[in-house]
């Protein structure tokens, strides 16, 4: 439907004008006269066209509609769906099943072509031929906006406009329910490398709130891209309290929400999916809700709360704008100026202030309601770093004499070393590891069912993160590639050596079969008669020469 046309149509359905509204208290006024008269009625209905500059036969339609319930609601202009309608019936069939069949496709197909095709077929049967209005009003009567949108529409966000979003997230106390959700920071910091020069780069912000308080309970600040590690440091500083964190970063505040969630709202991301991030819930019983997929709506709490701070970073020095018209020309990599320490602790004080701002809407403070319902809450007690290593990522390796392998790296420590005569009943070994540093893995005692960290084997404990070991063992790699036809020229070689030294057993073998072949009879001479001897010849007398005797 054309955009004109269904401008149109909503607006004589949705909205009455004030000149609309007079008009009808007027219209209404004259009508009671003629109803209330007791004179002859077709005088004062002439009397009330005249007024109204109205013919008589439209005085006698307005009549008929007044006349029910008297309200002036009724002699409004009616809508295109509230018209009786004038087309013969096998006109209106005509127009449904083309419209339906050349117009209510997926591909986009314009308007003009299918009234056109409406008309020919109108005239081919021998009835009337609409026009191109009366063609475009009928589509609103003929489909809902959801019919329309799913049918020409191949964006499912255009069929999600048109629903209702009334939101699901409930929560009736503290921890009850919490969302947790990550977003690159609108700003730039910057950092000084010894040796290496100058970064600026946006981290990525992983942030934990409360939905019954709307209090923000924990965050991460990471410079790598959303993964198991930002969700396993989010919920570390989440579930644990924060004075210690708060003291180490010279911060004199109170942050007082701390607990185990009852239940965690998470999109589809892999983070969210992994082994490690729902073993890990299981343990500390959190249960796990995913969004439905493309109902963003449904994490309104943690994304509105995310554009909060993104709003307080976007007005300090190296701001990188909320978009890319937001931040225009600005140079926010070269007015950057806060470090990854800095910015840390600029967020945590926005926190802390969000957390002590009133809501707008429900009037209430978080902090407020944070303690008027925190005393019912249990304190278990978590350990900052045992909550971690429940997080990190994990794996299964097999226990041998010389320890476990990992990263192509080998790892041992003595109290593994008791477990190798068990190894083949135990199975394989849980591990976790940090990625910020492989010189040491945690392995799970199968004992005391504890995370015990194990060093490398080597004796190297120097902190080598992950990404940083990668890296070098693909410059090596690189370093060491040798070409695809390097690779097969010494394989040449021996084959070519070895296809010219045969064994001497085989060539023996080939000799004998040669022998045999030349003494076995053959068929042809089989097959030939017998040779005649040769006939004798008679003896010649031999002539002799005559000699002169001297």
């Amino acid at each position: 439907m054309p955009k004109r046309l269904h401008d149109q149509t909503l607006a004589a359905a949705r909205q009455i004008s004030d000149e609309q509204w007079s008009m009808a208290r007027r219209i209404a006024r004259e009508l009671d006269k003629v109803l209330d008269d007791g004179g002859p009625r077709q005088a004062a209905i002439k009397r009330a066209a005249a007024e109204l500059r109205l013919t008589t036969r439209q005085i006698y339609n307005l009549l008929a509609r007044y006349r029910a319930d008297r309200t002036v609601t009724a002699l409004l202009p009616r809508t295109a769906s509230s018209r009786r309608k004038r087309l013969p019936e096998e006109v209106e069939e005509i127009i449904a099943a083309t419209l339906r069949e050349k117009w209510l496709t997926l591909e986009p197909t314009a308007f003009a072509p299918v009234v056109d095709e409406i008309r020919a077929r109108c005239e081919e049967a021998g009835v009337a031929v609409p026009s191109y209005v009366t063609v475009a009003r009928r589509i609103p009567a003929l489909f809902s906006p959801e019919e329309v949108a799913k049918k020409r529409s191949a964006n499912p966000k255009h069929l999600l406009r048109l629903k209702p979003r009334p939101g699901y997230i409930h929560a009736p106390h503290p921890l009850a329910v919490c969302q947790i959700d990550h977003t690159p920071t609108d700003i730039n910091f910057v950092e000084v490398v010894d040796g290496a020069g100058v970064f600026v780069g946006r981290p990525y912000l992983t942030v934990i709130t409360d939905v019954a308080t709307r209090a923000m309970v924990g965050f991460c600040l990471t410079l790598e891209k959303p993964s198991v590690l930002s969700v396993a440091l989010c919920l570390a500083q989440a579930m644990c309290p924060k004075e210690t964190w708060l003291a180490a970063r010279n911060l004199n505040h109170t942050w007082p929400m701390f607990g185990r969630p009852r239940l965690l709202v998470t999109d589809s991301a892999k983070e969210f999916k992994g082994h490690a991030f729902q073993q890990g819930c299981d343990d500390y019983g959190i249960r796990i809700r995913y969004r439905d997929r493309g109902r963003v709506h449904h994490g309104g709490v943690v994304e509105r709360l995310l554009g909060k701070l993104n709003a307080v970073l976007v007005t300090y020095p190296g701001s990188s704008g909320r978009s890319v018209a937001h931040r225009d020309e600005y140079p926010s990599e070269r007015h950057a100026c806060l470090g990854f320490a800095d910015l840390e602790r600029s967020i945590a004080l926005a926190v802390i202030d969000h957390n002590l701002q009133e809501n707008s809407k429900t009037l209430k403070v978080p902090i407020t309601e944070w303690q008027r319902n925190s005393s019912e809450l249990p304190d278990f007690g978590d350990d900052p770093q045992r909550v971690l290593l429940s997080f990190l990522p994990r794996t299964e390796r097999q226990l041998s004499p010389q320890g476990i392998s990992m990263f192509a790296l080998h790892y041992y420590s003595p109290w593994l070393g008791i477990l190798v005569p068990e190894r083949d009943r135990l199975g394989k070994l849980e591990v976790r590891y940090d990625p910020r540093d492989i010189s040491h893995v945690y392995v799970r005692d199968p004992e005391t069912r504890l995370f015990r960290p194990v060093e490398r084997r080597d004796g190297q404990l120097i902190p080598l993160t992950l990404w940083e070991h990668e890296a070098e063992r693909a410059r090596r790699r690189t370093n060491n590639h040798r070409s695809n036809v390097e690779k097969v020229v010494f394989r040449r070689e021996i084959t070519a050596i070895a296809e010219t030294a045969k064994s001497s057993k085989r060539r023996l073998r080939d000799s004998v079969r040669n022998a045999h072949a030349a003494a076995a009879e053959k068929p042809y001479a089989l097959m030939q008669p017998p040779a005649l001897p040769p006939a004798e010849h008679p003896p010649r007398q031999k002539r002799r020469l005559p000699v002169e005797d001297w």
